[in-house]
């Protein structure tokens, strides 16, 4: 019997509503397609509702196992299943051909392995191209229809009202609008503007939520940037809040979860159809009280301590923020004692984490020390390898950027051979054969150095970064750790370290208490991942 030949299947739902294709046909007709075919389905990677056009997706797991041999190829349902993007299609294809690996559509007749059915794959492509543009520009279309009706560019929940979709009656052969109305939530968002316009914090409000257990419209505890992020939006004022058009602010990246107007100060209000909650009055002393925290350029608005921004909890994996408090000396007189240790964030806000206290001394020693041991393994490193006549002194950029135009280079050079290869051809100085076989060489090395360069793309300077390219930086803070500014020091240590991941005390199998610890982590090497975030786990 033949031995069938392994594949991984690749299914995508796009968050298009046309394009969602359930998994379970994609599914079923893979699995005709490998019976067809004499084929093995070794693994299924799922993406469920991501678009086409990210870069970022599983398909970089079905590369690997290629990469690894656990599979000959990537079978999808259609070939748009593997991507929409000019770009990412021809990085991650260009990757799966260079491992010798090949692309099947389940629904799509086209052997790959020929040159008619490689065009029919790029015709395939640009096909799926075209309609993720026309489905971008149907997006356009909607935005600015919803715009015009005074409503959300999305459609959804919205906290405060009760939204009633856009539906046909049957029974009375009447289409309803889509609108929004207050529910009783909207007496606790007006309550909340209203205290923020008399000074409170909105860490403080945050909080205040969290204890009383009110969630968001998802059914989780709210987060401090995500109730800033609705406050500031003014929905419930009555306003809808969107980005223009015409603006030039940089395009959108396809990978990152943030809209492009997320990311530009530019706003356009424009009234919304729904029924505001909260009193304009109201509205405009809130925002005039964002807006003075935001320019004012007070001490607090300034990194107050050098760890600030960098401590992590190691339950959640979240940040943990600085947090102050009081004893009383000599006399019962109250010392405030701002800022002397850190806490986990959502222990904080919510309460989802059973969270970390930590003293920042207890953290800047941590680090102090991690400094001096990481000097200490490059300069005994150094020691250890034969001198060079040019030892290397270049930086993770320069080092990516020498790599990327060599690559080039090679690239260009194998053009320009393919090229005197078929002017040959042409003019008969070598035969047909000879033609072939030094095609396909300069061909393979093409594919080769195109995915090398792809695969170059990708990375990135902390990737590159070796600990010796840092040793300048951590001599500096390790001698002037006490006279540098704390803003300064900041600044070094973000260049250095991806975080301080903060340990909560616990109990070792021996009885003895361990104390709240802080383990510092470099830019060269990998977070650790979280215990857990509750106690008792």
């Amino acid at each position: 019997m033949t031995k069938r030949e392994p594949f991984v299947a690749y299914i995508r739902v796009s968050t298009y509503y046309e394009e969602k294709i359930s998994p379970e046909i994609q599914r079923s007709a893979i699995k005709a397609w490998a019976d067809r075919n004499n084929a093995n389905i070794v693994e299924w990677i799922n993406d469920l509702d991501v678009s086409g056009r990210k870069t970022r997706r599983k398909i970089s797991n079905a590369l690997k196992m290629i990469e690894g041999r656990t599979a000959r190829g990537i079978a999808v349902w259609r070939y748009s299943r593997f991507g929409r993007s000019r770009h990412g299609n021809a990085i991650n294809l260009a990757r799966l051909e260079a491992l010798g690996g090949r692309l099947a559509s389940a629904t799509e007749a086209a052997d790959t392995r020929t040159a008619f059915g490689r065009l029919q794959m790029g015709m395939a492509f640009k096909f799926a191209e075209y309609e993720s543009d026309r489905i971008g520009e149907q997006w356009g279309e909607t935005r600015e229809h919803r715009r015009t009706a005074g409503l959300p560019a999305t459609g959804g929940k919205r906290w405060g009202y009760i939204w009633h979709q856009r539906h046909l009656d049957d029974a009375e052969s009447v289409i309803h609008r889509e609108w929004y109305e207050p529910n009783d939530t909207g007496l606790i968002v007006t309550n909340l503007y209203e205290r923020i316009a008399e000074g409170e914090s909105m860490g403080s409000v945050t909080q205040w939520l969290g204890k009383n257990g009110h969630i968001g419209t998802r059914g989780k505890p709210w987060l401090q940037s995500g109730l800033s992020r609705y406050m500031d939006s003014g929905f419930a004022a009555g306003w809808i809040r969107y980005h223009p058009d015409d603006c030039d602010c940089p395009p959108k990246d396809p990978d990152s979860t943030a809209s492009r107007g997320a990311l530009c100060p530019n706003r356009i209000w424009i009234p919304g159809a729904h029924e505001p909650i909260v009193p304009e009055d109201v509205w405009e002393a809130y925002k005039e009280k964002r807006a003075k925290a935001r320019n004012t350029p007070s001490g607090n608005r300034k990194p107050a301590y050098a760890l600030s921004g960098l401590m992590r909890c190691a339950r959640c994996g979240g940040t943990a923020s600085a947090a102050g408090g009081a004893t009383y000396g000599a006399g019962k007189v109250l010392i405030p004692k701002p800022g002397y240790m850190f806490r986990c964030s959502k222990m904080k806000d919510n309460r989802t984490c059973d969270g970390v206290y930590i003293l920042r001394s207890i953290a800047e020693d941590a680090v102090l020390q991690r400094l001096v041991d990481w000097s200490e393994a490059i300069e005994a490193e150094a020691a250890s390898i034969p001198q060079q006549s040019n030892p290397d002194s270049s930086t993770p950029r320069q080092r990516i950027n020498a790599a990327r135009e060599r690559l080039r280079a090679r690239l260009a050079e194998i053009q320009q051979q393919l090229d005197r290869q078929t002017d040959l051809l042409t003019r008969g100085v070598i035969p047909e054969d000879s033609y072939t076989r030094e095609r396909d060489r300069l061909t393979q090395e093409q594919t080769g150095t195109t995915a090398e360069l792809a695969e170059l793309d990708k990375r990135t300077e902390e990737q590159e970064a070796k600990p010796a390219d840092y040793q300048p930086i951590i001599r500096g803070l390790i001698d002037r750790w006490e006279i540098t500014p704390v803003e300064t020091r900041r600044e070094l240590l973000r260049s250095v370290l991806r975080g301080v991941w903060a340990y909560p005390k616990s109990t070792a199998p021996d009885g003895t208490e361990v104390p709240a610890y802080a383990v510092p982590v470099a830019i060269w090497e990998d977070e650790p991942r979280p215990i857990g975030p509750r106690a008792n786990a």
